[in-house]
């Protein structure tokens, strides 16, 4: 935990003007002794959004949002109270001494600091360094101005073997630079820059902190990857992070929506528009993780990728992801297989502002009009293919939404409208019919499964009764109470007790059902058989068939700890476990290779 004294606190809430560090992100006008603006934080035409700046607060009586000028911060930049205090603490110029109890946030912050003296760097090259020119030139050609360039940090890293390393390794220890991954080391022990010449696009958490980069070629190349990304590090996956999300924030929640984008320039084509509630997944297909970080901040998403057959198969993908995650969602699908980019360069930054707000369409228009495309629907195997894609698409809708794609159905194959009504009744017809039967059998492989360990326990338990060898071979073979059955762990107890108490008992099986009573003594007399057929191999297939169980439910047990551990803080555990996994699954496997051979 990092800790601000209380004096200090109040010297940084005393020296800040809240209206000049408002007004910075609000157009503020004089209001009598206040000063009032549209809020940020909701859509309103009429301002309702005021700020005192006698009393150091601001207050907004559309939606209720009120505090301080760290408040304000905190929710519109998405920042811890710390983190504002910083802020305003860097912008008054005010000492700050801060106390940390926790080491791995102090690596953090020296991460963190390390990456945002790297990307000083890198725009430094891109717009004051003469080897930087061909890079601006590029993007200048794209449509990308200086203050686009200054507005997304982009940057670049020179064609030189170590120009970053050079620079950084004067304030920073080697170590750190290749845990972060802006250099790699040779095997003759000479260290060299992971990016080089590539524009860089920083890639930052949601609270504005820089935690790895992406580094994309200007020049074509025929050996080279378009795009380079910094390694999976403590502070940077790339499938937990969302490009642009930090700047998106205070705008997705005016909006109450978020458009996602694939790549980088889609983001900045976006922005330029006037879309700024735009962000990215930087190029790979979206994960639960970030469908889980959109939620944070809005239920509502607008899907806009590349209007190509790629473009298409990444968002039936993306889809089903955002929709488990109860999310809200729409589609905007480019014409002519453009990408945002290219759309804005064709058009313009108006038209696409406006084809983003007019062209929405939701998720089943989409997928029925990805499906017509991709089928052949001149030939009568291709429209029989296609209706049963379209059936299975309605098949858990209601009636409307049901007999509005069965008309359009009909229509796109010229078949009867009744015609196709028809097999769609019969389609829903035979998915029941087939439900009902996978539900029972199912249902009989369950019991299997679950019967599969209670019969090992009902033979282990005739075998431990039948004999001292038997009973030591078990026992040297399993640890503790075997039975996980209750009637059976009650056999076993009982057997247990008879032994200790009269252990030369001339027939322990008698004694033991006598311990029974009623339906309880009925179902034990079936479980200790007077007659069983022993063999060791038998014996010693149920004693693995029971550490095989033992081993699962460990396993369990181990992937819940490490559910409720954040694998980029509990580094050391998270590693621990998953090493504890491995080796119990090795056991496993030993165990099923054992069974195996002795059946052979």
């Amino acid at each position: 935990m990092e800790r601000i004294s209380q004096q200090t606190i109040d010297e940084i809430m005393n020296v800040a003007d809240i209206v000049e560090v408002i007004g910075e992100y609000v157009q503020l006008q004089p209001a009598g002794k206040s000063y009032k603006g549209l809020c940020p934080f909701h859509n309103e035409k009429t301002p309702s959004f005021f700020v005192n700046k006698e009393k150091h607060l601001f207050n907004c009586f559309g939606c209720g949002e009120k505090g301080n000028a760290a408040s304000f911060l905190m929710k519109y930049k998405n920042l811890t109270y710390v983190e504002a205090l910083k802020n305003l603490a860097d912008r008054y110029r005010i000492p700050l001494e801060i106390e940390s109890t926790n080491n791995q946030l102090d690596k953090f912050n020296r991460y963190y600091e390390i990456n945002r003296t790297a990307l000083d760097y890198y725009q430094l090259a891109l717009t004051h360094l003469e080897t930087g020119k061909p890079a601006l030139d590029y993007l200048k050609k794209r449509g990308i101005d200086i203050k686009t360039i200054q507005q997304f940090e982009i940057g670049f890293a020179p064609n030189d073997m170590d120009v970053l390393f050079k620079n950084l390794k004067t304030k920073y220890q080697e170590l750190d630079l290749l845990d972060i991954g802006l250099v790699k080391k040779h095997q003759d022990g000479h260290y060299y820059d992971l990016f080089r010449n590539r524009i860089i696009f920083p890639i930052k958490n949601a609270q504005g902190k820089v935690i790895g980069f992406s580094g994309r070629i200007y020049q074509a190349s025929e050996t080279e990857p378009k795009y380079v990304n910094s390694p999976f590090t403590q502070i940077f996956t790339k499938g937990e992070v969302l490009y642009n999300l930090d700047k998106a924030i205070p705008v997705i929640k005016q909006m109450k929506r978020v458009v996602l984008y694939e790549g980088f320039m889609d983001v900045i084509a976006s922005v330029r528009a006037g879309v700024n509630e735009a962000i990215a997944t930087m190029g790979t297909a979206l994960t639960i993780e970030q469908a889980r970080l959109i939620k944070k901040h809005t239920d509502n998403i607008i899907l806009c990728y590349d209007g190509d057959s790629a473009g298409f198969e990444a968002m039936m993908k993306a889809i089903q992801i955002l929709e488990n995650e109860k999310l809200m969602v729409n589609l905007v699908v480019l014409p002519e297989k453009l990408d945002p980019d290219e759309y804005v360069k064709k058009y313009s930054l108006e038209k696409y502002q406006n084809y983003i707000n007019t062209q929405q369409i939701d998720p089943f228009e989409f997928k029925y009009q990805y499906l017509r495309k991709h089928s052949d629907l001149k030939r009568a195997g291709g429209i029989e293919r296609f209706k049963l894609s379209v059936f299975d698409l309605i098949k858990e809708t209601s009636a409307t939404v049901s007999e509005l794609y069965l008309k359009k159905l009909a229509t796109d194959t010229s078949v009867d409208f009744q015609t196709v009504k028809t097999d769609y009744r019969d389609y829903q017809l035979s998915k029941v019919i087939t439900k009902n039967q996978n539900e029972s059998k199912q249902k009989l492989i369950h019991i299997a499964i679950s019967n599969k360990y209670v019969l090992a326990e009902t033979a282990l338990l005739n075998y431990y009764i039948d004999s001292p060898e038997y009973r030591a071979i078990i026992q040297n073979g399993l640890v503790g109470v075997f039975c996980a059955d209750d009637l059976n762990r009650e056999i076993l107890l009982t057997i247990d007790d008879v032994l200790e108490t009269s252990s030369h008992s001339p027939n322990l099986r008698e004694t033991v059902l006598s311990r029974f009573k009623n339906e309880k003594l009925l179902k034990a007399e079936l479980i200790l058989k007077p007659k069983h057929d022993y063999t060791l191999i038998e014996l010693d297939d149920c004693i693995n068939q029971i550490k095989e169980r033992s081993l699962i439910s460990e396993e369990n047990a181990i992937r819940e700890k490490q559910r409720q551990l954040d694998p980029h803080i509990d580094v050391d555990e998270y590693k621990k476990l998953s090493a504890d996994v491995l080796s119990i699954r090795q056991r496993r496997e030993n165990i099923w290779k054992k069974t195996k051979s002795s059946k052979n």
